[in-house]
């Protein structure tokens, strides 16, 4: 029976998915720890100050998200055509943006912070408790963009243990220097930035070191072959869509802060608590989006039609049984869940009543992470961007008129939307890569 349900092209998503899935875990269950010793100091304003800084933070390294992106798709692509020199070539163009990225991110960092809370309207004390931690946690920035680059190179190149080791390396280290820091050294918020900060360069240490194969391999680098001006324009053009994309999916998230902090500090701590989970089951599920986007970018770099639809086949059926799953352990469990998280009762009652929404949204959601792998690893920027622009539409109009009527369920009833419309915006633009297939 099981031999007959999954397919041969299952049995190999599979294979790349489960160390991307426990990767993609280590990565929430870090913003899960930050909250959860934070949240059991029994301050709200220490607890809603972690919830601005560590949102505000994962916004602005995530507008570099597309060099994960970007990066796996490509990779893929010149690996399935055996052209290694672009491999190498690849991890260095998105290093050499990383370092440049991270740099801008320090030297500007004291305006960049200032501007961005002139225009929240929040508690004073929590603003300053986020403030201080995020002016730590931001001389990391080199290093934290570089995993973006680490991460999805190592994806491309099909090696997701090694990725899932250099991200569990780096939580794991995280989550024992914050229980360190907050725990025995006292150090509250600042004890969560500092064990951040340690931990993203160890990170980068370590990236180096898996990838040294291609990055310090002379015969594999060539200078000429990394600036070579056409695949710097196709590479900024691929990535500059991403970021676009990027950027309207980051302000659906940060919406769970801008409106919780307009709702009052108790929302706003409760709807941190309560995406963590959500970001939780979508890293999960994204193992299922990034296995897709490994294998289409070798079918297209391979030029083979029907492996791309058994794929496609393959990956939104194991992503509906996934997300099944997820959603059921997430309304079972969920009052444990959010009790470990924080011990204020306020906040926990507040999230009790979400509890069917954070087991509904994974199933929801699952066939727009899938899809959006499945474009990137066909590196179809201009796709991705418009599906996003029109899904943000959508979701901004609901928005308007939910919010005023219906408060925070408003809020999460446009998200539910937004999910559901960036799905069904993809899929209607799949044929558009199986048609590149005869046009190759």
């Amino acid at each position: 029976m099981r031999s007959q349900f999954l397919t041969k092209i299952d049995k190999r998503v599979l294979s790349l998915a489960y160390p991307i899935i426990l990767a993609n875990i280590s990565i929430p269950l870090l913003g899960l720890t930050d909250t959860t010793v934070i949240g059991h100091l029994g301050a709200l304003d220490v607890l809603a100050g972690i919830s601005i800084g560590a949102v505000l933070m994962g916004s602005m390294y995530w507008f570099f998200g597309f060099l994960r992106m970007g990066v796996t798709g490509l990779v893929a692509q010149a690996r399935g055509a055996n052209e290694y020199v672009e491999v190498s070539s690849i991890l260095v163009r998105g290093l050499v943006i990383a370092a440049v990225g991270g740099i801008i991110l320090i030297a500007f960092h004291s305006f960049l912070f200032s501007a961005i809370f002139y225009f929240l309207v929040g508690a004073e004390d929590a603003e300053k408790l986020a403030m201080e931690y995020m002016s730590i946690r931001v001389f990391g920035a080199p290093f934290a963009i570089s995993m973006f680059v680490f991460v999805g190179w190592l994806f491309g190149m099909g090696k997701t243990f090694s990725a899932l080791s250099l991200l569990v390396c780096v939580n794991l280290l995280n989550i024992l220097l914050d229980i360190i820091f907050v725990n025995f050294l006292y150090l509250g918020i600042a004890g969560v930035a500092y064990a951040t900060l340690v931990s993203e360069f160890c990170g980068f240490c370590l990236g180096i070191y898996l990838c040294r194969e291609f990055l310090l391999n002379k015969e594999q680098i060539k200078g000429r072959a990394i600036f070579l001006s056409n695949k710097w324009k196709s590479f900024i053009f691929l990535n500059a869509n991403i970021v676009l994309r990027s950027i309207l999916l980051q302000s659906v998230f940060l919406s769970y802060l801008i409106f919780g902090t307009l709702f009052g500090s108790e929302i706003l701590a409760a709807n941190h608590i309560l995406s963590q989970i959500i970001f939780l089951s979508a890293y999960a599920l994204d193992g299922i989006a990034f296995s897709s986007e490994i294998l289409v970018g070798e079918a297209i770099g391979q030029k083979r039609l029907q492996s791309f639809k058994k794929i496609v086949r393959s990956s939104l059926k194991l992503g509906f049984i996934f997300s099944s799953v997820i959603g059921i352990f997430f309304y079972l469990l969920g009052v444990l869940i959010i009790d470990l998280m924080t011990s204020l009762k306020s906040v926990r009652l507040i999230c009790y009543e979400y509890i069917v929404w954070i087991a509904i949204i994974p199933f929801i959601s699952v066939s727009s992470y899938v899809y959006d792998g499945i474009f990137l690893g066909a590196a179809r920027g201009k796709e991705i961007r418009v599906a996003m622009t029109q899904s943000f539409a959508i979701f901004f109009i609901c928005v308007i008129g939910l919010v005023p009527l219906m408060g925070n369920i408003g809020l999460w009833t446009s998200i539910v939307v937004f999910n559901a419309v960036r799905a069904l915006t993809l899929w209607a633009k799949v044929d558009r890569i199986e048609a590149s297939f005869s046009s190759n």
